[in-house]
């Protein structure tokens, strides 16, 4: 049980430690006190993390003590052996004006500044996507792999080759009932070697079959099923949906340097026009 403080002492107990004056906070358990700098031990318990064994409760409130006297103790060292203080002070104040400056900029450019359009972005990427050349081949598609000796795998067969709506529900249904294990990337890009190393054998991008229709492998135990439904090789451009936040991010920070630009801009002629700005001829 903590050690309590006297009633008899109203809202705050004047303490004398390292012959300085210490205000303590009468509603509140000291822990410890260090430059005239008090650490109460609910500023411990708010910052525990819960669930703690009795153990380490312990090890983090001394741990908390140690670290809450190293900071005051480095301060203050550091406080007496900088040379100029002056220094520091117009450091603080320059990132406190650079802060304020930030944080109204964020604001203006935010309130300001319209998403960019899909119809942007595609223009956008049309007219870069050479610049954004593919490491390796993605694709689109569908794999199954069912149990060899699972029936109608010839209708799963003929559906898989030619996809289309009807077909594409034939498949869920009879994967809900037979597929040992499926994937569809229909809508999504996925890295080429993450397909072929769905496949009893390695597949390679560039092999013609997957143009023609599905690829099929089997084995005693498992039949393999591969349909591509798209495919870009390595060196070709990008897909627009792989690069599509990357160019939002492009055009929109474009947007923020011109509006900001032209914030200053406008700013300024203001401040001459209203002669906020004296401006004194050259005596030269």
């Amino acid at each position: 049980m903590r050690a309590g403080i006297p009633i008899a002492i109203t809202l705050m107990l004047l303490v004398a430690s390292c012959h300085r004056s210490v205000i303590l906070d009468i509603d509140r358990e000291p822990v410890m006190e260090l430059y005239g700098n008090v650490l109460y031990f609910d500023e411990i318990e708010t910052n525990m993390p819960s669930g703690l064994s009795s153990p380490d409760s312990v090890n983090f409130v001394e741990s908390y003590k140690k670290k809450w006297a190293l900071d005051k103790l480095v301060y203050n060292t550091a406080l007496n052996n900088v040379g100029s203080s002056t220094e520091i002070d117009q450091l603080v104040e320059r990132y406190r004006k650079e802060l304020i400056i930030s944080e109204y900029i964020d604001k203006i450019t935010t309130q300001n500044i319209e998403p960019v359009s899909e119809d942007s972005l595609y223009a956008f990427y049309q007219q870069q996507k050479e610049n954004f050349p593919l490491s390796e081949p993605v694709a689109k598609g569908i794999f199954i792999k069912v149990a060899t000796n699972v029936p109608d795998q010839a209708k799963l067969s003929k559906w898989i080759s030619n996809i289309s709506d009807a077909n594409l529900e034939n498949i869920m249904r009879y994967c809900t009932k037979h597929a040992s294990y499926q994937q569809l990337f229909l809508d999504n890009w996925i890295p080429f070697s993450k397909v072929s190393e769905l496949m009893a054998q390695p597949v390679e991008s560039t092999d013609p079959v997957l143009s023609r229709g599905a690829v099929i492998q089997q084995t005693a135990e498992f039949t393999y099923y591969l349909k591509i439904t798209g495919l870009c090789l390595a060196g070709t451009p990008q897909p627009f949906e792989l690069v599509e936040s990357d160019l939002n991010n492009i055009l929109t920070n474009k947007a923020k340097i011109d509006y900001i630009k032209d914030f200053y801009d406008q700013l300024y002629d203001k401040a001459i026009r209203r002669g906020t700005i004296t401006l004194y001829e050259n005596q030269n």
